[in-house]
């Protein structure tokens, strides 16, 4: 027997409107599924090191009426108040032909600079052009080496030749010694 046709239909969009709910029930359930998440970060932070090389006092000789075969000691404090070792090397420039005769000598700290009884560290030499270490970059194995925060003091005798002659009577020079400093890491 056949069945009516409004009976048909009704049964049709029964199992339509059955078919629907479930299509949205199976919906609503697969939004509804709850899971656990976590997240975790982290961070950092970067800052360069430094290397400052000081020395101390500024005006390291002063000193008048110096005759021949006369000396005279200074102590200097060389200091890298950075965070980084350092190396460094020192070159000076004296005016005048003084500054060409008078002698530079340099020894690390010993007993004390008037007892001038340290290692040498430089010379007797010419005081003009005077060098400790080289100050061309790089390790050639003669510059010195601070660790930072650190210092040492070094003895600086300055002296007048005993054969100078008249024609320095009344000279005068003027010196400057530049010390120049670069990273020991990662610089060969």
């Amino acid at each position: 027997m056949t069945q009516p046709e409004p009976s048909r239909r009704r049964r049709r969009g029964l199992l339509g409107a059955l078919l629907g709910l479930t299509v949205v029930t199976l919906g609503a359930g697969v939004f509804s599924l709850a899971i656990f998440t976590d997240s975790a970060a982290s961070t950092g932070s970067f800052a360069t090191g430094t290397i400052d090389i000081t020395s101390n006092p500024s005006v390291l000789f002063n000193v008048s009426g110096m005759m021949p075969g006369d000396e005279n000691t200074q102590a200097l404090t060389i200091a890298n108040a950075g965070t980084a070792t350092l190396r460094y090397a020192m070159v000076s420039a004296a005016t005048n032909l003084l500054g060409s005769t008078l002698l530079l000598e340099v020894k690390d700290l010993g007993t004390d600079c008037a007892t001038f009884d340290g290692t040498t560290v430089v010379g007797p030499t010419v005081l003009n052009g005077a060098l400790i270490g080289d100050v061309a970059p790089g390790d050639q194995g003669s510059d010195r080496t601070l660790s930072a925060a650190t210092n040492e003091v070094l003895c600086f005798k300055v002296s007048l030749p005993k054969a100078t002659g008249n024609g320095l009577k009344g000279a005068t020079s003027a010196v400057t010694f530049t010390f120049s400093a670069e990273q020991t890491a990662n610089n060969p």
